[in-house]
């Protein structure tokens, strides 16, 4: 028992406010990731994996990479997961350069075994931010070609490495549930309940893996997992750029609780790749963190990362009002009545007008041609771009060029344009998918796209995805890496059409959410939270997004109706202020007691915008477990930087009159949309009663007492 500890090395490296602990023992090196000072209370025991009987098990590796032939620990691994292969345990620490250079700080631990196979673990930090980036790069320095079948781009184990044995009941993963109109609910489970805890030997693995396999990155969960150790008061938090299939893992073996993730490997996704001598393959990045505090506060730190990597277009500052037409002409927009629609958006303040879908439907036009319908503009798109830029808005239009309907003139003249499954081409309800790879694809979307924006003075963009392709496509060693070149494809489209059109503010959409991930995330000024448009459950969803998506890029769509109530309109609004403000529907033939209450709803979403955009979510009280059958009363807080300012959002679900009672602090009311008659701040609670109607809201700013 005293010989292990001799066998044992620890480099640590500073981030920040944490620290990154490479462990090595008998030549496998894992990775730790602590809060700062923390590492001086690491148990020994724990992360080398001494088991219950006193015997030495080893450590997790770093880097689990897994190639075709690998066999795999007799720890009942092979056939759950590609985790902890021949090739992982054989890679060697050999070197570590860590530099710091205009505020980026770099550690590069590079990892090599006997066959020549070297792998490169990259993590940079940038001063001033709370999580690392990280990526693996693989280089094949050996005489023999090799194929790859798992290389994930972060693994963090040792959580919690305090104890020899972990409090399974005091320790929670979180993770969020993704489905269409069903976006981000938080769903949390203790470690107990996952088996995460040692037989009566030590041996055994036990993995709970959650993976999306296609081409709608945030279907069914998105990239995303904290686990928080309640006991002391820690939350390590991992997200990752997942734009097609993608895997994370989490793991207990030999003591050790492990997350770790990337594209996803041969089991999950059927992806593999070959790699000749000399050539480099690259995974996409992942952003991990690690704190002293509960999952608000781990989230807060994942989404500040996109504060720093995006630069916001000079328009977007202020967050402006958006007005799509679509829950207005519901895929047939027309001139004439658009135009009578332009004047009153424009007295609400919005600077966006966009026209969705449908703008090219006509006989024999079809998605893919992308000609404009005479029947919708009978003028050509430029004169209602005009019109709408004589009323001092930016003209909007909505595209789906990744996608391509039988009829069109585009799939009968150029099937060989088409995504291929077993040589067949791929197709859900008639409707097929363009191969990003062929540069005749390219040049096609070049004119049909780009063109047409800068022809018709364009200055917003909608680009829809509404399907997944499937477990993968013909044309590579694997239909899983066949599906990961199409859609890195893809993503290099939209950064020409960001290139050739830089002001043009761009919004991704895949019905709804279903391109939550990080890539598409920082490609975007904005995203769509849902197509839950009308449902109450659209609160909720909102909430939950704010653990993973800056409200600022959030877009949250008020339909207004002609029959709604005042309180109707008033929840709407309140709801949509939640993050980016997006009117639709008929709203020029509204009351004129509605039409009020929405300029009185956007001026006041404009007087917020800043802490909405610059701030940080603290608090998330729902108590609605259904989005189907909503019913409860919830709120959201959300502090400015300085803390000197909050925002409370709550809401009454089907609960007239209900009684709030929440805990701000030392706080007084600045101001208030739609403020409920008997609100006030006692010992640091903000009491008040919800309005006596199926669905209220309401959004008060609070300053901080002197």
């Amino acid at each position: 028992m005293i010989e292990f500890s001799k066998r044992l090395t620890k480099e640590v490296f500073p981030f920040g406010d944490m620290v990154g602990v490479f462990a090595t023992f008998d030549g496998v090196t894992q990775f730790i990731l602590l809060p700062k000072g923390m590492e001086k209370d690491i148990n020994d025991e724990k992360i080398c994996g001494i088991s219950p009987k006193g015997c030495v098990i080893g450590l997790e590796p770093m880097i689990h990479i897994a190639l075709s032939g690998d066999g795999y620990q007799c720890d009942y691994t092979s056939g759950n997961t590609q985790r902890n292969s021949d090739t992982a345990l054989s890679l060697k620490l050999v070197s570590q350069e860590y530099s710091t250079k205009e505020e980026v700080t770099t550690l590069i631990s590079c990892f090599e075994n006997e066959k020549r196979l070297i792998v490169k673990n990259i993590i940079t930090y940038r001063n001033g931010t709370n999580y690392l980036t990280v990526h693996n790069e693989l280089t094949n320095g050996g005489d023999e070609e090799i194929t790859v079948e798992s290389l994930p781009s972060f693994n963090v184990s040792g959580i919690t490495p305090f104890e020899r044995y972990n409090d399974t009941e005091n320790i929670v993963v979180h993770k969020f549930l993704s489905n269409w109109s069903g976006e981000g609910k938080l769903y949390s489970v203790p470690a107990d309940k996952l088996a995460f805890e040692p037989s009566w030997s030590g041996l055994g693995i036990r993995e709970v893996k959650w993976s999306q396999t296609g081409s709608m990155p945030a279907r069914k969960q998105l990239p995303f997992v904290v686990i928080e150790d309640k006991k002391f008061n820690l939350s390590w938090g991992a997200t990752m750029e997942a734009p097609c299939s993608w895997i994370i893992e989490t793991v207990f073996r030999n003591g050790n609780l492990s997350i770790g993730g990337g594209q996803s490997d041969f089991l999950t996704g059927h992806w593999r790749k070959k790699i000749c001598t000399n050539e480099s393959f690259s995974t996409r990045k992942a952003y991990i963190t690690v704190t002293k505090g509960d999952l608000e506060n781990a989230c807060d730190r994942l989404v500040k990362r996109f504060d720093i990597t995006e630069e916001i277009k000079e328009v977007e500052k202020t967050l402006p009002v958006i007005y799509n037409e679509w829950c207005s002409s519901w895929g047939k927009p027309r001139h004439d009545e658009l135009t009578q629609v332009v004047k009153t958006v424009k007295d609400f303040g919005c600077k966006y007008f966009v026209v969705d879908d449908g703008w090219f439907y006509d006989k024999n036009k079809y998605l893919g041609d992308w000609e404009v319908s005479n029947a919708a503009f009978p003028y050509g798109l430029k004169a209602f771009s005009d019109v709408v830029k004589e009323n001092q808005m930016v003209f909007g239009i909505w595209f789906e060029f990744e996608r391509v309907t039988v009829g069109s003139k585009l799939f009968s003249e150029h099937p060989d344009w088409l995504l291929t499954y077993e040589g067949k081409i791929i197709l859900h309800q008639n409707k097929a998918f363009l191969d990003f790879r062929k540069q005749e694809v390219i040049d096609y979307l070049r004119e049909k796209v780009i063109k047409q924006l800068k022809d018709n003075s364009i200055g917003y963009l909608k680009v829809d995805y509404n399907d997944n392709i499937g477990l993968g496509v013909d044309g590579a060693e694997s239909y899983g890496e066949g599906l990961r070149e199409h859609i890195e494809k893809v993503i290099e489209f939209f950064k020409e059409i960001k290139s050739e059109l830089p002001n043009l503010v761009l919004e991704v959409c895949a019905s709804g959410g279903m391109r939550h991930e990080p890539s598409f995330i920082s490609l975007a000024d904005m995203v769509s939270f849902s197509d839950a448009h009308e449902c109450s459950s659209g609160v909720n969803i909102a909430f939950n997004l704010h653990r993973y998506i800056p409200p600022r890029k959030l877009q949250i769509w008020a339909v207004i109706r002609q029959e709604y109530t005042l309180e109707d309109v008033n929840f709407t609004c309140a709801k949509a202020m939640l993050g980016r403000f997006c009117l639709s529907g008929k709203l020029n033939l509204l009351s004129e007691e509605n039409k009020v209450a929405i300029k009185r709803a956007t001026e006041y979403y404009s007087t917020i915008t800043d802490i909405i955009s610059r701030g940080v979510t603290t608090v998330i009280h729902d108590e609605v477990s259904s989005y189907f059958k909503t019913k409860g009363g919830v709120y959201l807080i959300r502090e400015s930087l300085d803390g000197k300012e909050k925002l409370v959002y709550a809401f009454a679900i089907e609960k007239p009159t209900m009684e709030f009672n929440i805990e701000v602090g030392d706080y007084s009311l600045e101001s208030a949309f739609n403020k409920p008659n008997d609100l006030g701040i006692v010992d640091g609670r903000l009491t008040f009663t919800g309005g006596n109607c199926s669905q209220w809201g309401t959004v008060l700013r609070l300053k901080r007492n002197k």
